[in-house]
């Protein structure tokens, strides 16, 4: 194996444990959502988002095996879009759910969001010159 495979294959370990771990966490706020679901108003809607997002997140790890190990693949337009079907109904239903506690909580959560997926893209992006110290 050389290096190249062995680097697909950590990141794709990495990836499939950050996306494993946010798949259980979903699953949690789910099973919760289903045994509360009384006491919330919005319970519907934070269910069906929730619901809605997890096949993606498990098509999403099924996806980047596939095309990071099998068919040795840096990017995938279906592996972005299994991404982008799988955290946003989420993420929204999260925001839905700190909203019914605080407002003003919910809309910092989603602008947190926004702030470090724009700072994670930057640091990506300047930080392939290896002369920035971003």
């Amino acid at each position: 194996m050389n290096n190249s495979a062995i680097d697909q294959k950590e990141m794709h370990e990495r990836w499939a444990k950050l996306v494993g771990g946010y798949t259980a966490f979903v699953t949690a706020v789910l099973v919760t959502m289903f045994a509360k679901s009384n006491e919330y108003p919005s319970a519907k809607i934070v269910i069906s988002l929730l619901a809605l997002s997890l096949p993606s997140l498990v098509a999403l790890t099924l996806l980047d095996f596939i095309v990071r190990l099998s068919q040795s693949r840096k990017k995938s337009m279906f592996r972005g879009l299994a991404s982008f079907l799988g955290f946003l109904p989420s993420l929204l239903a999260v925001a839905i759910l700190i909203g019914h506690f605080s407002v003003v909580a919910a809309v910092l959560f989603l602008l947190l969001i926004v702030f470090w997926c724009l700072m994670i893209y930057t640091v990506a992006y300047v930080g392939r010159d290896q002369e920035s110290d971003v």
